[in-house]
């Protein structure tokens, strides 16, 4: 049995659980609603019953019940999927976290119907937020007034708390718009990125100390206690002075941000937003507005625009439009399960760029070019970890790993063109091929044929071959 085997289990057994919890809501709960106490009801005497039997506590118990009842009527076909082994127990937790505002509402069951259906028709992997991402997408599509309420909710929520968690610490914590912790978590780390290098406090401690001088305005210190200390330390209350800018990218379609549609926009390190949101944070004195496609350009015959696909004088360098629609298409760093922000990624060529003979290895463009995290990318380049990256029949961009040992690993099931199909609509000038240079003169004693890093590349581009010729072959027979 092998690990997919078991998180097919894993899926069964919670699908069980749900049911026989949602079976004890029917017996002990829902038939004695009309006749229960004001203190002691249906509800606190199941949600009793569980924890004692599980050994949790009376708050895991309730948060038990009341995702077992969430699945099985509000979201039968998503719970359906759990049953199947489609998603794990924790993505099911997730999709009902996300839907909580979809009580006794008349879309509920068509955004139920579509979640399922992504997770059924969709093959690839549902991290964490690409996986959120897919559902408040669709929620927004379905009910947007829903995400509305709920972020002016949310916003008149906002406040700040401290707790004393003993032993000398006390935590604070506050709540204000999604856009406003971003900046000031960067700004935070920025400020604890100051100290130098012989600082022996971890990244969270110096964090923590930043956050401190920033809110009082006393002076963060570096603590190496070294005379040749080269730490940059701010004044009180400023950032450092060497790239002190702090950027948050949003992202939304022209229109929206005119006001003329209300389409979703996405916030990095946030996931999806609403229309209204986006024309909030475009409005704010310290936004700078920048298009990928300038406006007013006209589309060409197909409906599309053409940019330049690398650097005029390096046909490696993806051109600065280029860079940011891969950032913006993928999202996340596209290696399964990473939620690294693509803004915060490398950008890999899928195949590999032949810097000795352009022409034979993987060229710069949208198709070859997709971003990693800096872990999955050096696993890559110097391991023996293969990646491809092309677009099914549906035109959808499909990502696919593949193990040394040949095994083929789907890639995230979602992008950002799901939200964003105006971005399939954007083309790329082809880089030029340029000529090989010149053979060189031949020596005394044999020479290799290839440097061992172009026979890599050659065997590589030679398993992607195999692999996509497995694709199009469809699947084994049963036998």
């Amino acid at each position: 049995m092998g690990l997919v085997e078991v998180d097919h289990g894993r899926s069964y057994l919670a699908y069980c659980e749900y049911a026989s919890v949602a079976v004890m809501f029917d017996r002990l709960v829902a038939a004695r609603e009309d006749s229960d106490g004001f203190v002691v009801d249906g509800f606190a005497d199941c949600a009793s019953r569980i924890s004692k039997l599980r050994n949790i506590s009376r708050h895991g118990a309730e948060v038990l019940l009341n995702e077992s009842i969430a699945l099985r009527d509000r979201l039968p076909e998503v719970f359906d999927c759990l049953g199947d082994g489609l998603i794990a127990p924790w993505q099911a937790k997730l999709i009902v976290s996300r839907t909580d505002l979809l009580d006794d509402r008349s879309v509920t069951p068509l955004i139920d119907a579509s979640i399922a259906d992504l997770l059924r028709r969709r093959r690839g992997t549902w991290s964490k937020r690409r996986l959120r991402d897919m559902v408040d997408r669709i929620i927004f599509r379905h009910d947007p007034n829903s995400v509305r309420e709920r972020r002016k909710e949310a916003l008149d929520a906002r406040g700040v708390w401290t707790e004393s968690r003993g032993d000398g610490v006390a935590e604070i914590t506050a709540v204000m718009a999604a856009e406003n912790v971003r900046i000031a978590a960067a700004a935070v780390a920025a400020l604890a990125d100051a100290a130098c290098a012989h600082d022996g406090r971890t990244k969270p401690q110096r964090m923590s100390d930043a956050m401190f001088a920033l809110l009082s305005g006393t002076a963060f210190e570096c603590q190496c206690g070294r005379d040749d200390c080269q730490a940059q330390i701010p004044e009180s209350g400023t950032l450092p002075p060497v790239d002190a800018t702090i950027v948050l990218h949003v992202v939304c379609d022209e229109s929206t941000l005119a006001g003329t549609a209300a389409n979703p926009g996405f916030m990095d390190g946030h996931g999806v937003i609403s229309d209204e949101h986006v024309r909030d944070i475009a409005t704010r004195g310290d936004t700078a507005i920048s298009f990928l496609v300038a406006p007013g350009t006209a589309p060409d015959a197909e409906d599309s625009f053409t940019l330049p696909a690398h650097q005029p004088s390096d046909p490696y360098r993806p051109s600065t439009a280029l860079a940011t629609h891969t950032r913006l298409r993928d999202g996340y760093c596209v290696e399964p399960g990473c939620d690294t922000s693509a803004f915060a990624a490398d950008l890999d060529h899928v195949s590999e760029y032949d810097h000795t003979d352009p022409t034979a290895g993987g060229k710069t463009t949208s198709i070859n070019l997709n971003a990693k995290c800096r872990s999955g990318h050096l696993l890559k380049t110097f391991g023996d970890w293969l990646d491809d990256q092309y677009r099914d029949d549906d035109s959808r961009l499909v990502t696919e790993f593949i193990t040394p040992e040949g095994l083929v690993i789907a890639g995230e099931a979602e992008t950002n063109e799901d939200l964003f199909p105006g971005l399939r609509r954007i083309r790329f000038h082809t880089p030029p091929a340029t000529a090989p240079p010149p053979p060189s003169p031949p020596g005394d004693r044999p020479v290799r044929a290839g440097t061992r890093t172009a026979d890599k590349h050659a065997r590589r581009r030679a398993e992607r071959s195999r692999n996509r010729r497995r694709n199009n072959a469809g699947p084994a027979p049963d036998y």
